[in-house]
C-alpha cells in the first residue's frame, strides 16, 4: 500500500507560502477570465511557473548575496550549485516613473550547464494605487464587468483598495488605478538574437531589505538555440502596467492599461477576432547578465528488476541538475490510466495512479518533475541534488497495491 509518507518523501509537502501562492495564482487566473478584452497575456511559462511556485522565508546580506545559498535552504541541489552560480558581469535594470518612483531588477544568479539553466534575481515590484472617477469619455473606454470581483491582496491590503471595496459594498460610486513596475514573468537570451526563454518551475522569497528574490529554472524545454554555447546573455524586462477599477453604485468597470492606449485587433483563445484597447504591459528597461557555461559531467547508469512480475530494464541519465529515468518492460507492465478509466469507451472504470520514487545512495527521494507511462514503456525526470550520487534506488508502485522491489541503478561507466 503507498503511504502519505512516500507520497511527501517524492514531491515534498505543501508549505503556507506554497498554498497562499496558489490560491494567489487561482485568483489571477479566474480574475482574467472575468474580463477577456482586458486580459494581460498570461505566458505558458508563467502559469507552468505559478503552479509550480513555493514562498519561502528568509534573509540575505546585500554585500555578497547568492540567492542559491538561500534557496538552498528549501532545495540541497541549490544550496551544491551556488558556488557555480556567481556572475561575473551584468547590469541591474534601473527605471524611475512619475507614479511610482524609482524601482530596480538585478540578475544575481546563475547556473548554466549547456542544457539546464537556473536563474535568481531580485525585483522592487513597486506598485501605487490612487482614488480613481472617470469622466464620461475615460468610461466609454472602460470595460463593463458582468460578475462580482474584487481586488484581492495575501498580505496587507492597501488603504485606497480597501476603500474601493468598502464603497462598493455599501452601494456607493468610488474608483481606484493601480500603477505598478515589475520584472517579466519571461526571459531572454542572446546578443543579436532575441531567444524566448519559458520558465518550468519557480521560486520566491522576501530579503531582509524588503526586496523580492525569484528564482526561474529552464531545466525543460530550454531551446536548441540557446544551448551548449560557452555562455549566455541574459536579458529580462522590466514592464510597467496601469490597472483601473470604477464601480458607479451599480455596475463595475474595468481597464487594463493606460488612458491612452491604442485599438488594436487580436485573436482570443475562443478563436475568435476581438477589437480593444491595448492591455498589455509597456517594456521601460531591462535587467541584463552574463552566464559562462560550467562544464557539467553526465553519468549513465542501468539496472533490471520487476514490476508486477515483469521483467523491467531502467536506465537513466544523470547531471548534477536533472535525472531522466527510461524504464522498459518486456510486457503491458503499465496500462494507459485513462484508456483503463474508459475502458471500452465507458467511463467508471479505476484510474490508475502510479508512483515512482527514485532515491539517491542516502536514501534521499529526488522529486518527481515529470512522469508519463505508456504500455511498457514509462519516462521519469526528476530534479538533480546538485552531484552525482554513487547509484540510484528506484521503487515503482500505484494507488492501492504493494510496490516494487527496489530497483538498483549503478553506473553503466564507473569512475575510476
Amino acid at each position: 500500500m503507498i503511504r502519505e509518507e512516500d507520497y511527501l518523501a517524492a514531491f515534498g509537502e505543501p508549505d503556507e507560502g506554497f498554498n497562499r501562492a496558489l490560491d494567489n495564482a487561482l485568483r489571477q487566473i479566474c480574475a482574467e477570465e472575468a474580463r477577456p478584452r482586458m486580459k494581460k497575456k498570461l505566458s505558458v511559462g508563467l502559469l507552468a511557473a505559478v503552479i509550480a511556485i513555493l514562498t519561502l522565508t528568509g534573509a540575505a546580506l546585500a554585500v555578497g548575496l547568492n540567492l542559491f545559498g538561500i534557496f538552498g535552504r528549501w532545495d540541497e541541489r541549490l544550496a551544491e550549485l551556488a558556488p557555480q552560480a556567481e556572475l561575473e558581469t551584468g547590469s541591474p535594470g534601473e527605471v524611475e516613473t512619475e507614479k511610482t518612483g524609482r524601482s530596480a531588477v538585478e540578475i544575481v544568479n546563475a547556473y548554466y550547464d549547456g542544457e539546464s539553466l537556473i536563474v535568481a534575481y531580485t525585483d522592487d515590484n513597486v506598485r501605487t494605487f490612487e482614488a480613481f472617477t472617470p469622466t464620461p469619455e475615460e468610461l466609454a473606454r472602460m470595460e463593463k464587468e458582468e460578475g462580482d470581483a474584487e481586488p484581492f491582496e495575501l498580505g496587507p491590503m492597501d488603504p485606497v483598495q480597501q476603500a474601493f471595496i468598502d464603497a462598493k459594498r455599501a452601494g456607493k460610486p468610488y474608483g481606484f488605478v493601480e500603477y505598478s513596475v515589475f520584472a517579466s514573468d519571461q526571459m531572454y537570451a542572446g546578443e543579436d538574437v532575441k531567444i524566448e526563454l519559458l520558465p518550468s518551475a519557480g521560486s520566491e522569497t522576501t530579503l531582509e531589505d524588503g526586496r523580492r528574490a525569484y528564482l526561474m529554472e529552464f531545466s525543460e524545454g530550454l531551446p536548441e538555440e540557446a544551448r551548449n554555447r560557452d555562455a549566455l546573455t541574459l536579458r529580462l524586462p522590466m514592464l510597467r502596467q496601469e490597472s483601473r477599477w470604477w464601480f458607479d453604485g451599480k455596475d463595475l468597470y474595468l481597464l487594463s492599461g493606460p488612458l491612452d492606449a491604442e485599438m488594436h485587433t487580436y485573436e482570443w483563445i475562443d478563436g475568435e477576432t476581438h477589437t480593444g484597447y491595448d492591455s498589455g504591459p509597456e517594456k521601460i528597461g531591462e535587467a541584463v547578465a552574463t552566464v559562462k557555461r560550467t562544464p557539467a559531467e553526465t553519468r549513465a547508469y542501468a539496472g533490471e528488476g520487476t514490476y508486477h512480475g515483469v521483467p523491467v530494464h531502467v536506465e537513466a541519465t544523470v547531471t548534477s541538475v536533472r535525472v531522466s529515468v527510461e524504464i522498459t518492460a518486456q510486457g503491458e507492465a503499465f496500462p494507459d490510466p485513462y484508456a483503463v478509466y474508459f475502458e471500452n469507451g465507458v467511463r467508471g472504470g479505476r484510474y490508475i495512479r502510479y508512483s515512482f520514487w527514485l532515491e539517491n545512495e542516502a536514501g534521499k527521494a529526488l522529486k518527481v518533475d515529470e512522469l508519463s507511462v505508456a504500455g511498457n514503456h514509462a519516462a521519469l525526470v526528476c530534479y538533480g541534488d546538485g552531484r552525482l550520487p554513487a547509484q540510484l534506488r528506484l521503487t515503482i508502485g500505484a494507488e492501492g497495491e504493494e510496490v516494487s522491489e527496489p530497483i538498483l541503478l549503478t553506473p553503466i561507466d564507473q569512475p575510476e
